[in-house]
């Protein structure tokens, strides 16, 4: 069963056209701006179409080379503290070889899994803000018995305990009603996101 990381950049990645020309002689300036845009430093304006000019590659090609090398390390670092390992992040590589070359896979997985890679993290932890990630929800039943004058009622309730990345766990408690309200709201949501997939999935299959 694919994880969510590689749901995501194969979906991310399914529409890229020119793929299979990226080079190992220019992903290499890529990969360097794009590490220098994911630490936020400085790039110097036109530096894609410098590259453009120089390896004579059209510049709406080299956006989207740019766009796609970005993409797969971006994608990663968001899941990095969900337990991505290098080696998982190279093997899905691998299983895109129609789309990558092997060398350009290589360099890739050299970013990631070198001394850059903590470099570029403890940047990011730095510079940008991290929403923390639901990573486990359990529910338990709880009965509390009220010591009214006329008569000892049960009263059930949901005790919730939300586990994130950042080893937080946050307990509370909702009434029957309140949990049914919060079950709704829930699978609502996810039949949202279904249907906007299929509405993607759609407009995929009308494009190519």
């Amino acid at each position: 069963m694919a994880t969510l990381y590689q749901t995501e950049l194969l979906a991310a990645l399914k529409n890229k056209k020119h793929l299979p020309e990226l080079k190992k002689t220019f992903v290499r300036p890529l990969i360097q701006i794009a590490v220098k845009a994911i630490e936020q430093e400085h790039i110097e304006e036109g530096v894609l179409d410098r590259i453009s000019q120089k390896y004579n590659i059209p510049s709406e090609d080299v956006d989207e080379y740019f766009s796609t090398v970005f993409t797969i390390l971006k994608i990663y670092f968001k899941y990095v503290s969900c337990s991505v390992k290098a080696t998982d992040f190279k093997q899905t590589l691998e299983e895109l070889k129609c789309f990558l070359s092997s060398d350009c896979i290589e360099d890739l997985y050299t970013v990631i899994s070198g001394q850059k890679k903590s470099d570029l993290l403890a940047g990011l932890m730095k510079k940008t803000k991290f929403f923390p990630r639901l990573i486990s929800c359990k529910w338990r039943i709880d009965v509390i018995i009220s010591s009214s004058v006329l008569s000892r009622v049960l009263e059930p309730c949901i005790i919730m305990e939300c586990i994130f990345d950042t080893g937080e766990i946050h307990t509370f408690e909702l009434s029957l009603i309140q949990f049914h309200r919060f079950r709704h709201a829930v699978a609502s949501i996810l039949v949202e996101i279904q249907s906007l997939e299929q509405r993607n999935s759609l407009k995929t299959i009308q494009h190519s």
